[in-house]
């Protein structure tokens, strides 16, 4: 039985990934846009994921500037006008995406961001499968993004992170967020008839407490200190 993704996810992981190249004023990678989607999709036509994608923009939010464009042509005017709209109000009311929170409910810190771009980005040191790239905020079936992901053709490493700081309930709290996804990225695998390892990983900067080590190792969750 293949995983199908409706139009709507489609767009919703389309949007996230290009509103993070907009807020940098910067063109998108369309390759690694299509590393978001689960493999098992197949080929995905961003341009056509991209049109509908707009076309809900520009219905909505007619004065937005064209993300589409990201993809191929945007001029530096355009770019520039994407660095300073609200996109988060447009992924909440066009896409039903909620603005990307920590667990106190404050927007995402800067080095919350840095250290998940860091895990995406650090493959070998974190022993991820040798043959995928990483990426930051995979989707997945279940609606989760992880922080980074290595999801290869039969193996896969899916990470967490949380830097300096977090406190213990927002450490128990990435735990079972990694046990979820787990399960979710065994259960593609098992639906496409693929064998392979799942493993999941804690990214932290400061070593964890005795009691969340602990519960790591009951939940068979690998901790990495950077």
């Amino acid at each position: 039985m293949p995983l199908e993704l409706t139009d709507i996810d489609l767009q919703r992981t389309l949007f996230r990934f290009l509103t993070k190249s907009a807020r940098k004023g910067e063109p998108a990678d369309p390759e690694a846009a299509r590393l978001r989607f689960p493999v098992d999709v197949g080929a995905v036509d961003l341009a056509e994921v991209a049109d509908g994608m707009q076309a809900t923009i520009g219905e909505m939010y007619p004065e937005a500037p064209n993300l589409q464009s990201l993809l191929g042509g945007a001029s530096d005017a355009n770019l520039a006008a994407m660095q300073h709209f609200d996109w988060v109000t447009v992924g909440i009311y066009a896409f039903g995406l909620p603005p990307t929170k920590t667990r106190s409910g404050t927007p995402e810190s800067s080095a919350h961001r840095a250290l998940k771009e860091w895990a995406a980005a650090n493959g070998p040191i974190l022993g991820a499968p040798s043959d995928v790239v990483g990426v930051t905020e995979r989707w997945f079936p279940s609606g989760d993004e992880s922080d980074a992901a290595f999801i290869g053709e039969s193996d896969a490493l899916i990470v967490e992170v949380r830097p300096q700081g977090a406190e213990s309930h927002e450490l128990q709290l990435a735990l079972f967020t990694l046990v979820k996804m787990r399960a979710v990225v065994q259960a593609e695998q098992r639906l496409n008839g693929r064998v392979g390892t799942v493993r999941v990983m804690l990214v932290t900067e400061a070593k964890p407490e005795v009691s969340i080590r602990e519960l790591a190792d009951e939940l068979e969750v690998e901790l990495f200190v950077r």
